[in-house]
């Protein structure tokens, strides 16, 4: 669902004007926030305070960086603990994921394995960032292709963020000695090493 801020009037005074924002009942989360008072009653909506707004049109945050406590009697918008690491892809192009050895990369957020002798590729986050919770997109795709050609895809894997973070994801796989990974990246840096 695409999230979005939307300022009718830019010469409009919003200490005038009360904002609100509408989530989604089932995970709380926020998908728009708009001036007046809504029209619709069909979604649940909560008001934004003069700081949110200030914060958000100031781009200190964003609206990925707020959801609703849905689980108390009076819900109000409150900030992720972990707001300032929302997920995002970062675009719609497919990137090859480089060898390490062709590589700088020396800590990868996301390191890829494969074992020639045990036909195993496996996938494992770093770290470092192992332990945050990650609000935003999650499904993580790689395709697994011809070298260096994404139209030939032989296998395409699919996990979650929150999947990975539990633990390695570990997938029997007979390549070529020669293959690339494809993916689109919600992480910076990846690298990958056949042994």
């Amino acid at each position: 669902m695409e999230q979005q801020l939307i300022f009718e009037d830019l010469y409009t005074d919003k200490n005038k004007i009360d904002f609100y924002a509408f989530y989604s009942q089932t995970d709380g989360s926020v998908f728009e926030i708009f001036p007046g008072f809504p029209t619709t009653t069909d979604k649940k909506f909560v008001k934004v305070d003069a700081e949110i707004l200030d914060s958000i049109e100031s781009g200190q945050s964003n609206i990925f960086s707020y959801y609703v406590d849905i689980k108390t009697q009076n819900p109000q918008l409150q900030k992720k603990a972990n707001s300032n690491f929302v997920l995002t892809k970062i675009d719609d192009v497919l990137h090859r994921v480089i060898e390490k050895k062709w590589s700088k990369i020396k800590k990868p957020d996301v390191q890829i394995k494969y074992s020639k002798k045990n036909e195993v590729l496996e996938f494992k986050i770093n770290p470092s960032i192992k332990n945050i919770q990650w609000p935003g997109e999650q499904e993580m795709i790689f395709l697994v292709t011809g070298y260096n050609d994404p139209n030939s895809v032989k296998q395409m894997i699919r996990f979650t963020v929150d999947e990975l973070a539990s633990f390695p994801q570990i997938h029997k796989i007979k390549l070529r000695s020669k293959f690339s990974i494809f993916t689109r990246r919600l992480f910076t840096n990846y690298t990958l090493e056949i042994k």
